[in-house]
């Protein structure tokens, strides 16, 4: 039985060594400019590897050459799965919260529908919003406009599924659940801070082109 260095599962967040379940390697050499020049070796080594914390599966790439040292320079880069964190513009604290709740996402349903109704609650903050419940703040949020009607329902969809999460009485959430909470989460998330960062890089880029336009 073979190991990993510690790794950070894509699917839970937990680092640690992770079992070797299968490996494939590919192996080469090339020649260098001068012919007198000696052949250099290098490989690919494809790891399929199991975390223990969460028993999911992950794709691990290796590259390496001969006349470097494959532990010291260089690292195992995983390829699945990929990471799907590309929102951008979000408040550190903000950003803090979501990230934590992805940790949890294949761990626990109903632990990250809690988690992401806390960066509900961090949003509502965020842009002040008052009321004495989140239902009253999101409502506060789309009648003032910050956000449109529809996507404030969407907010109350996932902080009913969050009730669901918190609540062992009203349910249990599963799996299938999962993509649906993100979902909902994320059209919040790029709607109040995603659009608005990209509005903003395109018209400083419209504006420096306008500066950039040779006169006539």
């Amino acid at each position: 039985m073979k190991f990993t260095k510690p790794v950070q599962c894509v699917h839970c967040g937990n680092t640690a060594p992770m079992k070797i379940v299968a490996s494939y390697e590919v192996r080469g050499d090339e020649k260098g400019m001068n012919p007198n020049d000696p052949l250099s070796r290098w490989g690919e080594t494809w790891r399929l590897i199991i975390c223990a914390a969460c028993n999911e599966i992950s794709i691990g790439l290796l590259r390496w050459y001969d006349f470097l040292d494959i532990e010291d320079e260089f690292q195992m880069k995983i390829v699945y799965p990929v990471r799907n964190r590309t929102l951008t513009g979000l408040p550190v604290n903000i950003d803090r919260a979501y990230d934590a709740a992805l940790k949890v996402r294949n761990i626990d349903s109903n632990a990250f529908a809690v988690l992401l109704g806390r960066v509900l609650d961090l949003v509502c903050l965020d842009k002040q919003a008052t009321g004495n419940s989140l239902f009253e703040r999101l409502n506060f949020l789309a009648a003032r406009g910050d956000i449109p009607q529809q996507l404030a329902d969407i907010a109350h969809q996932l902080r009913q599924l969050r009730n669901i999460g918190a609540h062992a009485d009203l349910g249990e959430l599963t799996s299938a659940e999962v993509p649906v909470l993100d979902g909902l989460c994320r059209a919040i998330l790029e709607y109040v801070y995603k659009a608005p960062q990209l509005l903003q890089v395109a018209e400083q880029r419209l504006q420096q082109l306008k500066q950039d336009k040779p006169s006539t």
